[in-house]
């Protein structure tokens, strides 16, 4: 068979092989191209579907009953965070009751951290030396399952004060989160601005 091809492409002149070999490469590349048109049309058919199904997984989210029951559970989030201000001194002496030999140290409250809408959050340190490990978890879920509270340990270091020793020093951060109404805000901040500017005056 190739023998046959061979002999008609002999007998053709350079010019017919020339056309020949145009019309071989033109059909090559218009193949070609009519592939990657197809592909491009089927990718775009492809994206146009996600875009769809995006749309519609947006909608549900931001709309309708999935909504609803988001907004449902966010406000009932905000309604477990209390408005009464927490005494991290009262709820350190509750947590240590009945723990012997346990005591705390180097108690400071950090600066409130206001998180807009009402909401601040209110971080308090201290220490725990040559503590039992067993009676510091016990003081610390105490102190995480205060009724009514959200309270979380945030940051804890653990050392131990010797190889030999079988009591630890802990180093512990909790935090809590009030909801304040802006009225009492408000007031809180008109009752600094005359103090501020008694100061200045006395200066």
């Amino acid at each position: 068979m190739s023998e046959v091809n061979d002999g008609i492409f002999a007998r053709l002149s350079p010019r017919e092989r020339v056309l020949v070999l145009v019309l071989v490469v033109t059909f090559f590349v218009m193949g070609t191209l009519v592939l990657i048109y197809f592909r491009g049309q089927a990718i775009r058919e492809r994206q146009n579907e996600i875009d769809r199904y995006r749309a519609t997984v947006t909608k549900l989210y931001t709309r309708g009953a999935v909504y609803e029951e988001r907004l449902a559970r966010k406000r009932s989030r905000e309604a477990d965070i209390a408005s009464k201000e927490l005494l991290f001194s009262t709820l350190i002496e509750d947590a240590q009751r009945g723990i012997e030999n346990f005591s705390v140290s180097d108690q400071e409250e950090l600066p409130v951290v206001d998180l807009g809408g009402g909401l601040v959050k209110r971080t308090f340190e201290f220490r725990l030396r040559a503590v039992a490990y067993d009676d510091a978890i016990k003081f610390l879920s105490a102190l995480e399952s205060e009724p009514q509270r959200i309270v979380l340990t945030e940051q804890l270091k653990i050392r131990s004060p010797s190889p030999i020793s079988d009591t630890m020093n802990f180093d512990v951060t909790i935090a809590t989160w009030e909801r304040r109404e802006v009225e009492e805000k408000a007031e809180e901040e008109g009752k600094a601005k005359p103090k501020a500017a008694a100061t200045e005056d006395e200066s």
